[in-house]
């Protein structure tokens, strides 16, 4: 026989059972005595007996209810043995997975390692670059988080949680003659590639020109230190987000206050997303994040 007990209804069984009182019983759980005798009501129907008699001393528990009294018991206890995964970093030596994309590394990978062996010497690392390969173990269920842009294109089985926002800028090197964006169309555009996030398409870009803004990349480039060490030498310009805006370098802003907004975000597999471990991780990237980014 299968049977559907609500674990509130099993306590009120309990109570019943110790006191023989409705409202002794609806006393103690704050409930009135109407609703503890509908809820006996239902348990009568649930397990097809009466339960308690009522005889002038009070309710009588039936032998049914005497018999199986230590089954309640025992999945009352049970139910109170469920407590939440403890997570302790200074204990932890299990294994740390991160994928974020070359910019964040370059940025900020050494800061979080630091302050990871630091909160947990004992646990091993890996830290990856985030692309379409990743994008896919992700989604396949790998026991991994990762750092990147919010991606819309992402099922529902990942979730992915705010770490900040920023505004992407262009930048040139901080003699370069162009001084406002207007004048930038004279020279190249060096775009960052970066995996996961323009792989097929380019959504600033796509931003810019739905505002009236037409840029086309001529070079797509997938790491940091070369654009910067080109854009030093050259009178090309690139694209980074506000607060890593490479030294020597100034930012451009956009014309008449407009601001192309990011979303950051930490992503895991759903079923993860409140796990100790993943919470411990995501405070200290994010920690790590605010305390490391500088203005413009």
């Amino acid at each position: 026989m299968t049977i559907n007990l609500d674990m509130q209804n099993v306590l009120v069984l309990k109570r019943m059972y110790e006191m023989r009182n409705v409202r002794l019983v609806a006393d103690t759980l704050g409930k009135t005595s109407g609703a503890i005798s509908k809820t006996l009501t239902k348990l009568k129907a649930q397990l097809n007996d009466p339960l308690f008699i009522q005889t002038k001393n009070g309710f009588e528990p039936t032998s049914f209810v005497e018999v199986n009294m230590p089954h309640f018991e025992q999945i009352l206890a049970s139910i109170d043995a469920i407590k939440p995964k403890e997570f302790s970093p200074a204990l932890f030596s299990g294994e740390v997975s991160i994928y974020a994309n070359t910019l964040f590394w370059d940025r900020f990978g050494d800061k979080l390692y630091l302050e990871l062996i630091e909160q947990a010497p004992s646990a091993t690392y890996t830290f990856l670059r985030w692309g379409a390969d990743a994008r896919s173990r992700i989604i396949d269920g790998e026991n991994a988080i990762a750092i990147h842009y919010f991606d819309e294109d992402l099922p529902q089985s990942v979730a992915q949680k705010e770490l900040g926002k920023g505004k992407a800028v262009f930048f040139v090197r901080n003699d370069h003659p162009a001084r406002d964006f207007q004048s930038l169309s004279e020279y190249t555009l060096l775009l960052f590639k970066t995996p996961g996030w323009n792989d097929h398409k380019y959504p600033l870009l796509e931003r810019l020109k739905n505002i009236g803004f037409n840029v086309t990349p001529k070079v797509e480039i997938e790491h940091p230190a070369m654009i910067h060490n080109i854009i030093m030498q050259t009178d090309h310009f690139g694209i980074t987000m506000s607060g890593n805006v490479p030294e020597e370098c100034r930012s451009i802003d956009l014309p008449n206050g407009l601001e192309l907004g990011v979303s950051f975000v930490m992503s895991c597999r759903r079923s993860q997303q409140h796990d100790p471990q993943n919470q411990w991780l995501f405070d200290v990237i994010k920690s790590t994040i605010k305390q490391h980014t500088k203005p413009d």
